[in-house]
């Protein structure tokens, strides 16, 4: 098996590319940095540059599937600079890659594209799972999610030979960076506090299982949308509780308002305020490493 990745020297992109390297597969990594490199003989790095239709074309030579993940982190002051480079790098990066394909005929079994819950409204009472339609974009974060899955459905129908799929991925538990990493650090300093009301509920799932079910979809060929939760979604307040305990600290401040959150994070805030309660019926036949919670942190507290 070999993979192309963009997106691959992320977070997330560099634990599937270990994972992978693990069985023995080939990677190949898409990358804006000119100055990576590997000693590795299962992995390569290529550059490219979507904006600037740069690509180095030997990245496509015996491939078998692709792993989309790049994207500019959204975990940033959402300037209208900022705001744009989120949007377009999903979407140009998205459509370069599938245009290369179409264009140059490049024959792969599968595509396997990142999305983000987000796709789902921000909601405290309503359970959303992919039989869910995603309604008219509310919020600048969900627009981003619609628009990126749009270009991905736009080639699906032009290439009905590939096997493409979309994968919801929920809030990421992961020692290498966001909430969790932010939220372990400032346990430690008794500083971790709720944003808003702290009721919003959190789709988590550990980075070890994101990581498995993305390779099982290349593996297995799976087609169509997919959220990427674990079976156990809790409020924002009980998962902090849990990363305080499990570092044992305690949450000893009240909740901060969500006219502060704004005041300080701007429109980013809809990140931390946001609430999406999400189930997956098509992960049913996935046993979870970590289904719950606890287990999750206690892994991540080692």
């Amino acid at each position: 098996m070999k993979l192309l990745i963009t997106g691959g020297s992320g977070t997330l992109g560099q634990k599937i590319t270990k994972l992978a390297l693990s069985k023995n597969y080939h990677v190949n990594i898409l990358t804006r940095n000119k100055k990576l490199s590997s000693n590795y003989s299962g992995l390569k790095y290529y550059y490219w540059d979507p904006s600037s239709g740069i690509i180095d074309n030997n990245c496509f030579v015996g491939v078998d599937s692709i792993i989309n993940l790049s994207g500019f982190n959204v975990f940033c002051y959402w300037s209208n600079k900022n705001k744009s480079k989120i949007l377009k790098s999903r979407i140009e990066s998205t459509s370069f890659i599938l245009s290369q394909i179409k264009e140059r005929n490049i024959k792969i079994k599968s595509f396997v594209s990142a999305s983000g819950i987000a796709a789902y409204n921000n909601s405290f009472t309503n359970v959303s799972s992919e039989d869910h339609g995603v309604n008219i974009p509310s919020s600048f974060i969900n627009q981003v999610v619609v628009k990126w899955e749009s270009k991905v459905r736009d080639y699906e129908k032009i290439l009905p030979e590939i096997s493409f799929s979309i994968l919801r991925v929920g809030l990421v538990l992961s020692n290498s960076g966001g909430i969790y990493k932010i939220s372990k650090n400032l346990s430690k300093l008794f500083l971790l506090s709720s944003l808003g009301n702290g009721n919003q509920w959190q789709s988590w799932i550990h980075i070890d299982d994101v990581s498995i079910i993305f390779l099982r979809s290349i593996e297995n060929n799976k087609k169509g949308i997919f959220n990427l939760v674990a079976p156990n979604p809790l409020i924002q307040k009980e998962l902090l509780k849990k990363i305080s305990l499990f570092n044992n600290s305690k949450v000893i401040f009240p909740n901060i308002p969500a006219f502060i959150v704004k005041a300080i994070f701007g429109e980013m805030s809809e990140l931390v305020l946001s609430s999406q309660k999400v189930i997956s019926y098509r992960l049913k036949d996935y046993v979870f490493k970590f289904p719950n919670i606890d287990e999750a942190i206690k892994d991540l507290s080692k």
